[in-house]
């Protein structure tokens, strides 16, 4: 296992490599967190902890809550691996209430029914002046295989998430659209691979079974990732992160990366 300084954690072999859309919201948010220490946190549905690991680096407490026995497994090895000092755990610990300084939870809400209920929970456990960064996929009318692939709920627009975390009491510091245009392309190819494999499913999946899978089914890019590690790959990828930061502050892209202070 490595931190690679464009990639992130990359462990094949553990079974983790970071796909395209995952390193275009990596990339935004270790730039919103950048300050040179986090505090107490907790990343909720931390999947693989692959930023749950970089996070970690900056924090005096690091925890990764995460409902997948496969998720954890993945996270625990890849903090054991890394000499990380983040704890993995199931649940959350009621020892947590008001004593967060950072709360993040990345394409996590639109798993969630009541989205509305995560957020109060989540902001339980801040302290007041508290942040809470989230990320979740951009715009309704965006809606396809692969939200269905993954167990979403939803996608939100930018007045739906901004009225959410105001009517829990959090003012925003920081909201952004990531991921134009690699994140649009990958996402209008990837509808024809989630299509073939929606149709590919023995039976009817439910959102709790598919959502425990899309964090740590990364099958697929282990069989690409040697093209993106390639000399024109990484040049490709720094030219996808330096347009995105040009597009942020437009409606363009796939996903929403916000970041909000706890009243």
């Amino acid at each position: 296992m490595l931190i690679d300084p464009l990639f992130g954690v990359v462990a094949p072999e553990l079974g983790w490599v970071p796909p395209p859309r995952f390193l275009l919201r990596r990339d935004r948010v270790l730039r919103l967190l950048s300050a040179p220490s986090l505090g107490k946190l907790v990343e909720v549905g931390c999947g693989s902890g692959s930023i749950l690991h970089e996070l970690a680096l900056k924090s005096d407490d690091a925890v990764g809550v995460e409902t997948s026995a496969r998720a954890r497994v993945l996270a625990t090895a890849i903090a054991h691996s890394g000499n990380g000092q983040q704890t993995i755990v199931e649940a959350p610990d009621a020892g947590w209430l008001q004593d967060r300084e950072l709360v993040c939870a990345f394409d996590v809400l639109e798993h969630i029914e009541d989205d509305g209920a995560a957020i109060a929970e989540w902001s339980s456990w801040l302290a007041v002046g508290g942040k809470l960064c989230v990320s979740v996929p951009a715009h309704r009318r965006r809606w396809g295989a692969g939200d269905e692939w993954a167990g979403h709920w939803r996608r939100y627009d930018r007045g739906d998430i901004e009225a959410l975390l105001a009517s829990k009491g959090f003012s925003i510091e920081h909201i952004e659209c990531y991921g134009f245009p690699l994140g649009n392309l990958s996402e209008w190819y990837g509808e024809r691979y989630y299509r073939r494999v929606l149709r590919e499913r023995r039976g009817e999946v439910n959102k709790a079974d598919a959502t425990k899978e899309s964090g740590v089914d990364r099958d697929y890019y282990l069989r690409k990732f040697r093209w993106l590690d390639s000399m024109p790959g990484r040049a490709f990828f720094r030219l996808a992160n330096a347009m995105q930061a040009v597009a942020s502050r437009t409606d363009w892209g796939t996903g929403y990366l916000v970041l909000a202070r706890k009243a």
